[in-house]
């Protein structure tokens, strides 16, 4: 599985009704651009964060690889739907409750971003341009627990210090053979199922 980020300045609103992602095969003079062509190496199961407004607005599953279509959609200004060549992806959309602003957590995002082909800027601006873009496995996790609400603090500096279980088995033993306690039987019914 690979985590993508989709910039989605314009198409936001139409993508997630639409239950798609499409970008154009082309720059407007004709030369390729990664960002398009990033399309075409989604695969289902992948996840995309729909970014819109400087924010993390939905989390996306890729449903199927990239097919070429025209633009499904009326353009920004209200236009219909251009002859412009593009992919079109399939993607199953869950719209966030609390979208993530990312910028405000930079201190953490920062050591996780590529050093090529970010996302965000390190002040924590979305990168122009950027149709689609790959977001390494590190920093996917982060904005995955960043938009269920987890502490910042908690994802820099985790609690993985040991933990002890106590299980106190001497003391069912020694009750047992007192006759304080009786094995439960797997066919026997509790009683406190009575």
């Amino acid at each position: 599985m690979r985590y993508w980020w989709a910039n989605q300045k314009h198409a936001y609103d139409e993508e997630i009704a639409g239950g798609c992602l499409w970008s154009r095969q082309r720059r407007a003079d004709g030369s390729r651009n990664p960002f398009y062509e990033n399309v075409r190496l989604a695969l289902p199961g992948d996840v995309i964060f729909a970014y819109h407004d400087a924010q993390i607005r939905a989390i996306g599953i890729v449903l199927s690889k990239a097919r070429e279509a025209m633009s499904p959609f009326p353009s920004h200004d209200g236009e219909p739907p251009s002859n412009v060549e593009g992919w079109l992806l399939d993607v199953s959309w869950l719209e966030l409750k609390r979208p993530l602003a990312p910028g405000g957590y930079m201190s953490v995002l920062v050591p996780l971003l590529p050093d090529v082909h970010a996302p965000l800027t390190p002040d924590g601006r979305g990168l122009q341009g950027g149709r689609l873009l790959e977001v390494p496995d590190r920093m996917a996790r982060a904005l995955l627990q960043l938009a269920g609400g987890t502490d910042p603090a908690r994802i820099v500096n985790p609690e993985w210090g040991t933990q002890q279980l106590r299980f106190n088995f001497s003391e069912q033993v020694d009750a047992i053979a007192k006759g304080d306690v009786v094995p439960q039987q797997a066919d026997e019914p509790s009683k406190d199922a009575l």
